[in-house]
């Protein structure tokens, strides 16, 4: 893998790590009694299970010195940003 592909992929890596701490800290703050919370709380763990997805992604592809694929990367992220901007509809 060239050094243009692994800055790139370290960083994306850097800031999906970055956007689960973020969403863990927020599912802590919430009200485990309310519905609306419960709806949130789905939301938030599946924002953050598809970040931990893209994060093997790309290390596996890392590991393997292939270069990972844009368009899933983009796909992955679009999938966060509808998640995180359904889950703030509910609030």
């Amino acid at each position: 893998m060239t050094r243009e592909t692994v800055v790139p992929a370290r960083r994306v890596v850097i800031l999906l790590l970055l956007l689960q701490a973020v969403t863990t800290l927020f599912l802590w703050t919430l009200d485990a009694l309310n519905e609306i919370s419960e709806g949130v709380f789905a939301l938030f763990l599946a924002a953050d299970l598809v970040a931990f997805a893209m994060i093997s992604y790309l290390y596996r592809h890392e590991r393997e010195d292939v270069n990972p694929s844009r368009t899933w990367i983009a796909v992955g992220g679009a999938l966060i940003v509808v998640l995180l901007i359904t889950s703030l509809m509910l609030t």
